[in-house]
């Protein structure tokens, strides 16, 4: 039998520029991004409490993750991670949504087998120096709802355009959770 090899050179670190226009408080600014991605983009991992049988899933799908805990190759997610490139290109454009975990989210709505689905990127936006953001891809997969797990709230107040989000870290100002904002 034949081994399948799949590449993950379009998930090597990166960088892009992104302009922030001026507003009625602030001038225009630049920033380099500079963009990661972990290996969860292409890797699941147990269920809580447990632990994956490699002896079922193949130890050659076997990854370490930053923490040294055990993941496994996942199929679709590489499928998917493909379109991350292209994702995080026009994340100057996008809203962002706050998970509740200290990190954000994008989604992205595909057509898969003539279905429409969500394909959730989770993000960490850092700053990395006057003029650049580090930006890291933490995962990134299309929710399984028929597992029972219900994705992320998402309403109007937890929406930041992925601008407004840069310019802030930029300027060193703290984002807090949009859903504890009083109106």
């Amino acid at each position: 039998m034949a081994s399948v090899r799949y590449g993950l050179s379009h998930l090597l670190a990166g960088a892009f520029t992104l302009a922030i226009p001026a507003s009625a408080k602030f001038p225009a600014a630049r920033a380099t991004v500079h963009v990661e991605y972990t290996s969860h983009c292409v890797s699941f991992g147990p269920p809580p409490g447990e632990r994956l049988d490699f002896d079922t899933l193949g130890n050659e799908r076997k990854i370490l993750d930053h923490r040294h805990v055990a993941r496994a190759f996942c199929f679709d997610r590489h499928h998917w991670s493909l379109r991350l490139p292209a994702i995080v290109a026009q994340l100057g454009e996008r809203r962002c949504y706050f998970t509740g975990h200290s990190n954000w989210l994008v989604i992205e709505d595909i057509t898969h087998r003539g279905e429409p689905v969500e394909y959730e990127v989770f993000f960490r936006l850092r700053r990395a120096g006057a003029s650049a953001l580090r930006l890291v891809i933490e995962s990134a997969y299309v929710r399984d709802i028929s597992k029972g797990r219900a994705g992320i709230p998402r309403n109007r107040r937890s929406i930041v355009r992925f601008r407004v989000m840069a310019a802030k870290i930029l300027r060193g100002e703290a984002i807090r959770d949009p859903n504890l904002s009083h109106f």
